[in-house]
């Protein structure tokens, strides 16, 4: 038995160069202006200013890829058992000649998308092997869009009914040919992107501990700890493994600790400097979220298909955590 689990991507929790973007920063100098003629006793080097400069190139491509990859992120990813079914039911259906099964989600992949992917693409910052997976991914989109949405629109017309689907049948094999090579497309791509959004949140969390930003730092390793848990298992079979299980035991120990260390900097910060904290504070939430994914795994030990209901508990903290950032 499959565990059916929808594991939403988390962004960066800030960009390296726009760690304010989480919340005032009390310990933040302003910028002085100097007289006219005065001589500034540090001025900025060269190299400094153009490694700054692409950092914050390399930040912004890697926000947009995660910003689109999570948009796409239920284009594949059913959310319980039931829609998986249902797809699956459906998927048969076409294979066997019914044009009037296909899927939706030609709406994933509108203007927006074009406009965003380009955007991401045209920036010069080096990632080579997610630019040729995001290139990839929109020349595949644009080669079999037009035929999908023709599709789709002939069955929401039912035009099938003036022409016993003659066009219907004409089109499907495109379809068929262009789900396909769109889904694993999307697939190659967002693994790649699951790596920079790793190097992003690494980047971080390195900035964090050089700062002294200790409370978003143990939220991040929190976050990790239990995303660590998630991707250990993919079926009920995974529990019956016992290093799969003291994988996942340890990781649940990291994490527990981390949450603890996040709660106490977290009531420390609300009273010792409660500015430097996001506008829209969730910390609260994301401890709440991961306390109760710890039950949940606990019991999946017992019972797996419980941890359907812990990813669901992951995801909620991903999304408490997504909302001190957008």
């Amino acid at each position: 038995m499959r565990i059916s689990k929808k594991v939403l991507p988390v962004a960066a929790a800030c960009m390296i160069l726009a760690l304010q973007a989480c919340g005032k920063d009390d310990s933040r100098q302003e910028t002085a202006v100097s007289p006219a003629g005065a001589v500034n006793p540090s001025p900025v080097k060269p190299e400094a200013a153009a490694t700054s400069s692409v950092e914050a190139s390399w930040n912004q491509k890697a926000q947009a890829y995660i910003r689109i990859n999570n948009e796409l992120a239920d284009f594949n990813s059913p959310d319980n058992a039931a829609l998986a079914r249902w797809a699956a039911e459906a998927q048969a259906k076409v294979e066997k000649g019914d044009f009037k099964a296909i899927r939706g989600g030609t709406a994933n992949f509108g203007d927006a998308f074009v406009r965003d992917i380009k955007a991401a693409l045209n920036n010069p910052a080096s990632m080579p092997e997610t630019d040729g997976a995001a290139r990839n991914l929109l020349d595949t989109v644009q080669k079999y869009l037009p035929n999908w949405k023709k599709l789709e629109e002939y069955n929401t017309a039912k035009k099938f009914e003036d022409d016993n689907g003659a066009e219907g049948r004409t089109m499907l094999p495109m379809y068929r040919e262009g789900i396909e090579k769109i889904n694993i497309a999307l697939d190659q791509f967002s693994k790649k992107v699951d790596g920079v959004a790793k190097e992003a949140s690494a980047k971080v969390m390195a900035r964090y501990k050089s700062d002294g930003k200790l409370l978003e730092l143990y939220n991040m390793e929190a976050m990790a700890a239990a995303r660590k848990i998630v991707n250990t298992f993919g079926s009920a079979e995974d529990f019956k493994n016992p290093q799969k299980i003291a994988t996942a035991n340890e990781q649940l120990s990291m994490m527990e600790a981390k949450l603890t260390e996040m709660k106490t900097e977290h009531e420390k910060r609300k009273v010792e400097s409660p500015k430097t904290l996001p506008m829209i504070d969730q910390y609260d939430s994301i401890y709440s979220a991961l306390t109760s994914f710890a039950g949940k795994y606990r019991e999946s030990r017992k019972e797996p298909v419980q941890f359907n209901e812990a990813v669901q508990e992951f995801n909620r903290a991903v999304e408490s955590n997504n909302r001190m950032v957008d």
